[in-house]
C-alpha cells in the first residue's frame, strides 16, 4: 500500500510539472495575458473582437504587429481574413456604466472617496465617450444616464447619499446590463465599485452569470474593504467570467487613481474584426483563442461566445414582399399580353356576337356558339328578361 501511494505522489509531481511547463515559456520568453473583454457576433460570420494584452505587471502592450496574433476556434485554426489595429488610433466612443455603492455602512469616508473617483473620472473622459452612473439599491438607481463629459453636472454626482435600501448587488448588475445591452455604442463596459456585499438578490449567483454570460459586456471592478474582504470574490469572479479585470485597493483614499488607471486599461485593447470560417452561425457557443507569440513573448487568452444566426431585418422582409408582388403582376401583365397576341394571331378581335356576347373572328359571318350551342343564348335571354 505504501508503494501505491509513493507511485501516486509521484505521478502527481509528474502532473504539476507538466501544467508548470505549459504555463511558462522554458525557451525564456516572457509570459503575456491576452484578455478578451468583448466578442460582439451581430453580424457573425463577421466578428468584432477586443482583446487586451498585458505583460506580468499588468502593463498594457501596443504596437503589436498583426502577424504576431493567431486565432483558434473550439481548439481549430482559424484561417479567416483578420484585420487588426489599436482601439486608441481610431475614432470610436466608449459607452461606461458606473455602478457606486451607497449603502449605510458606507456612510463618511467610503461613499465620499467614490463620488471622487467619479468625477475625476469624469475628466478622463473623451468628448465622444457616454457615462451612465447607478448607485447599488434593490435595483439599480440611475443618476444618470447616456451624459457626455461636458453635459455631466459635477453637482449631480455629490447629491449621491447613503441609503437605507439593501444592497442587492445582483440585481443591480442584471439590471444595468440589460439597460447597456440597448445601446447602440459598441465598445460598451462596466465597472463596478463595491465591497461585494450582496443582501437579499431576488436573482442568484447562477442567474447572474447566465445573464453576464449573455449579454457579454466585460464587467471591471475595483474592491475595496469595510466589513470584511470575504464578499470581494464577487467581484473578482464576474469580472475574470466576463474578461474584464478586478483591482483589490486596499486604501479607500486609492479608489480615485486606481479608477484612472483601470479607465486606461479599458482603452487600451486591440480591435480584431475576423471573419470566421471554420465555423457557421448556429447559436451554440463555441470558445475563441487569441495567441501572440514573438521572438521574446508568448502569450494567448480565450472566451465563449455564441455563433449567432443573424436575423432577417424587417425592412429587406418588406422589400422581399414589395418584390414578390412586383414578380406577381409582372407575370399577369405578360400572361395577358401573350394571351391577346395568341388571339390576334389566330384572327380573334374584341368582336362579340350580339346575341350570346361570345368573342367571334374577324372571318365569321355568324356566330357558332348560337348555332351549336342554342342553350346559350337561350340562357342569356332568360338572363336578361329576369334582369
Amino acid at each position: 500500500m505504501k508503494k501505491f501511494w509513493n507511485k501516486r505522489a509521484l505521478c502527481a509531481l509528474f502532473v504539476m510539472a507538466a501544467v508548470a511547463q505549459g504555463a511558462h515559456p522554458q525557451d525564456g520568453r516572457d509570459v503575456f495575458t491576452v484578455r478578451i473583454d468583448q466578442i460582439i457576433t451581430s453580424d457573425f460570420p463577421n466578428m468584432t473582437i477586443y482583446a487586451i494584452v498585458e505583460n506580468d505587471r499588468g502593463e498594457a502592450q501596443l504596437g503589436l504587429s498583426p502577424a504576431l496574433f493567431n486565432f483558434r476556434i473550439n481548439s481549430f485554426e482559424e484561417t479567416g481574413r483578420a484585420v487588426i489595429r489599436p482601439f486608441a488610433q481610431g475614432n470610436a466612443p466608449i459607452d461606461y456604466s458606473i455602478i457606486i455603492s451607497n449603502s449605510g455602512i458606507m456612510a463618511g469616508e467610503p461613499l465620499d472617496f467614490q463620488r471622487n473617483a467619479v468625477l475625476q473620472f469624469v475628466e478622463s473622459m473623451r468628448p465622444i465617450d457616454r457615462l451612465s452612473l447607478y448607485a447599488i439599491g434593490e435595483e439599480a438607481v440611475v443618476i444618470f444616464e447616456e451624459l457626455e463629459r461636458e453635459a455631466i453636472d459635477p453637482s449631480m454626482i455629490n447629491a449621491v447619499t447613503v441609503s437605507a435600501a439593501q444592497p442587492r448587488l445582483n440585481d443591480s448588475i442584471i439590471n444595468v446590463m440589460r439597460r447597456a445591452q440597448r445601446r447602440r455604442i459598441e465598445r460598451r463596459v462596466v465597472i463596478v465599485i463595491s465591497d461585494g456585499r450582496d443582501l437579499n438578490s431576488r436573482f442568484s449567483t447562477e442567474q447572474l452569470n447566465a445573464v453576464l454570460a449573455e449579454v457579454g459586456i466585460p464587467v471591471y471592478a475595483l474592491g475595496f474593504r469595510v466589513l470584511g474582504a470575504e464578499t470581494l470574490s464577487n467581484l473578482h469572479d464576474m469580472s475574470m467570467m466576463t474578461g474584464g479585470a478586478y483591482v483589490y485597493v486596499p486604501q479607500l483614499s486609492g479608489l480615485p487613481v486606481s479608477l484612472r488607471d483601470l479607465n486606461a486599461r479599458i482603452a487600451q485593447p486591440y480591435v480584431i474584426n475576423l471573419r470566421a470560417r471554420s465555423i457557421r452561425a448556429d447559436d451554440l457557443p463555441h470558445v475563441l483563442e487569441v495567441a501572440v507569440e514573438g521572438w521574446n513573448f508568448a502569450g494567448r487568452g480565450q472566451k465563449t461566445f455564441t455563433a449567432e444566426r443573424v436575423p432577417i431585418p424587417q425592412w429587406l422582409r418588406l422589400a422581399g414582399l414589395i418584390a414578390a408582388a412586383v414578380v406577381l403582376v409582372a407575370v399577369i401583365v405578360i400572361f395577358l399580353i401573350r394571351r391577346m397576341l395568341k388571339r390576334k394571331k389566330m384572327g380573334i378581335s374584341r368582336r362579340r356576337c350580339p346575341e350570346c356576347g361570345h368573342l367571334m373572328k374577324d372571318t365569321w359571318d355568324s356566330c357558332p356558339f348560337c348555332r351549336y350551342l342554342p342553350n346559350l343564348k337561350k340562357k342569356k335571354k332568360a338572363a336578361k328578361k329576369s334582369a
